[in-house]
């Protein structure tokens, strides 16, 4: 067994950017993770490390137990049609195996054996597995492993199987899953440097709040930024969510207000959309933050940091914070926001932000018992043209955004009506798991490109149409861009420009009449709204002034469709 372990191995360093099997764990806890670069606590028991380059990845599971590992990548969560491995040692033997999960007994073992067990060692408390495999193996028993969130399945036994085909039940206790970005981890899990030794930080924060006892509440309140003294860069933000709310705070997002606002608005408190005490406060717009449930830790590259501080940058800010307060709760008090980490230290470009996708509000619409549905929004040519103008940007990292209906989210390139590779997607998208991803590649958009935000949605548990709106029951279809160097764009959307038969006298009876449960119904509505022009909305900033404008605009035209490669082709 160790010969082979030590051949396998070697072939691996070469794969898998020089990585060595750690020393055996220790006896009194999970071992340090300086032969890792990734690291997810998937319960208190059961530690997973990794490591993967283009083509290979390595797993390190480290769990507390003398019997069996279970670890697998699922389509969604469920054992059914997952990929799964299962390992123990016993009588210094090791016992590892590739199966593939049909239900909810025990797994079949492949045909193929596509991972390969690289060591196993028990000691004391402790049992681990170090284990390899291709990210696409084009053996139908195992799922490919891609960008995007990653489904992972584990369990564990205090005993050992008898053999390989009498694998005992885990038990209801000893079993999870957790939502992983395994090739595009967040930036807070790359090795950090020291932070700069002018470190200043500054905290967006709802002080005290009492949320209200509704299912779905917007709070809005506008801070203001200290005199900082000079030009600073933000290069880092991380979210500080009140212990016991992580459920209850959905998503943050930090506006900054062009130009000046009068003092009177600072810590006022309201109802996003719906109370804004004064039309001076709508011109807090542009994003310059965006967080939701699930996220941590932003950093960014080292050649770019969001400039603050400087005699145009913005003082006024609107902190909006969503609480999803399903069960109506009267005695939540909150105390989450936002921590932002600012230098003198300037980077080589300053940051921006752009929003794009379908608008919110009701006009985005999915139909009831659809497995899939989908829904696109638009940054648009003419729009996007007049904020690049003639230079170009690149983006660096990208927000997706959808409610319970999301399943699959990408942004998509067009330039002269040829689709380019993929911005970003994830098609298995996490509602509790929305994180921004730092691309692997920047990417350049120039005067005459077209953003694209596609939306695949399951409304099949569904009985009535959901419409867009505010609440995580509704739904979004959103894409947050960041970029560099910054330039006057920072929001562009469509919607559907609805007609008759459902323009906007008569749209909502027109929807609520239908015959949802026909397919037919749902097939023609669909292949209407498609043959429907767009609304396009844009905002600009000019010299510290917003220009928000809306403009009829016709479905662009799409020339030619990317086709990624296929590795399993012959």
């Amino acid at each position: 067994m160790m010969l082979y372990c030590v051949v396998l191995f070697t072939t691996v360093v070469t794969l898998c950017h020089g990585l060595y099997v750690p020393p055996a764990p220790r006896a009194d806890g999970p071992l340090a993770t300086d032969t890792y670069n990734y690291h997810e606590v998937l319960d208190d028991n059961y530690h997973l490390y990794w490591n993967f380059n283009s083509t290979h990845i390595l797993f390190k599971a480290q769990v507390r137990t003398n019997g069996y590992i279970g670890f697998g990548i699922s389509p969604n969560g469920a054992m059914t049609h997952s990929d799964v491995v299962i390992g123990w040692v016993k009588d210094g033997q090791s016992h590892f195996a590739d199966r593939h999960a049909e239900g909810n007994f025990l797994p079949a073992i492949d045909a193929i054996q596509d991972w390969s067990l690289v060591s196993a060692a028990e000691s004391g408390e402790y049992t681990t597995l170090i284990f390899v495999r291709k990210l696409v193996t084009c053996d139908p028993d195992d799922l490919p492993i891609t960008n995007g969130t990653t489904r992972v399945i584990f369990s564990y036994n205090p005993n050992d199987p008898a053999s390989d085909t009498t694998v005992m039940y885990h038990g209801s206790s000893r079993r999870g899953v957790k939502s992983i970005l395994m090739l595009d981890p967040p930036s807070s899990e790359a090795n950090q440097k020291p932070l700069p030794d002018d470190v200043v930080t500054f905290d967006f924060m709802n002080n005290n709040f009492t949320v209200p006892a509704k299912d779905t509440y917007y709070r809005c309140t506008i801070v203001k930024l200290p005199d900082l003294g000079g030009k600073h860069h933000m290069f880092k933000y991380e979210p500080i969510i009140q212990a016991g709310h992580e459920q209850l705070v959905h998503h943050i997002l930090v506006y900054y207000c062009p130009g000046k606002l009068d003092d009177k608005f600072l810590d006022v408190s309201y109802m996003c959309y719906d109370e804004t005490p004064d039309r001076e406060l709508d011109k807090c717009e542009p994003v310059m933050i965006s967080w939701a449930v699930g996220g941590r830790t932003f950093n960014f590259p080292d050649n770019v940091g969001y400039s603050l501080g400087a005699p145009n940058d913005p003082v006024y800010f609107r902190l909006e914070t969503h609480y999803n307060n399903p069960d109506i709760r009267s005695d939540f008090v909150d105390n989450s926001g936002i921590r932002i980490y600012l230098t003198k230290q300037l980077r080589q470009y300053d940051a921006g932000q752009i929003m794009t996708g379908y608008t919110v509000d009701p006009y985005l619409l999915i139909p009831p018992y659809e497995k899939s549905f989908i829904t696109s929004g638009y940054c648009s040519t003419e729009c996007l043209g007049k904020g690049v103008g003639d230079t170009e940007i690149k983006v660096f990292a990208n927000f997706l955004h959808a409610h319970l209906l999301g399943r699959k989210i990408r942004t998509r390139h067009f330039r002269n009506g040829v689709e380019l590779p993929t911005i970003m997607e994830d098609n298995s998208y996490d509602f509790n798991y929305q994180e921004t991803r730092m691309l692997k590649e920047e990417r350049v958009i120039k005067k005459g490109d077209l953003l694209l935000v596609e939306c695949d949605y399951d409304s099949s548990d569904r009985t009535a149409v959901t419409f867009g709106g505010l609440k995580t029951t509704y739904e979004m279809c959103l894409s947050f861009l960041m970029y560099y160097p910054k330039v006057p764009i920072s929001r562009c959307l469509t919607r559907t420009d609805f007609m008759a038969p459902f323009n906007d006298e008569n749209y909502f009876n027109q929807i609520n009449q239908m015959d949802w449960t026909n397919a037919t119904v749902r097939s023609e509505f669909k292949r209407l709204t498609d043959s429907f022009g767009m609304l396009d909305t844009c905002l600009l900033e000019f010299a510290g002034q917003s220009n928000y404008t809306w403009n009829k605009a016709p479905r662009p035209s799409v020339t030619q469709e990317f086709q990624p490669p296929n590795p399993c082709a012959i």
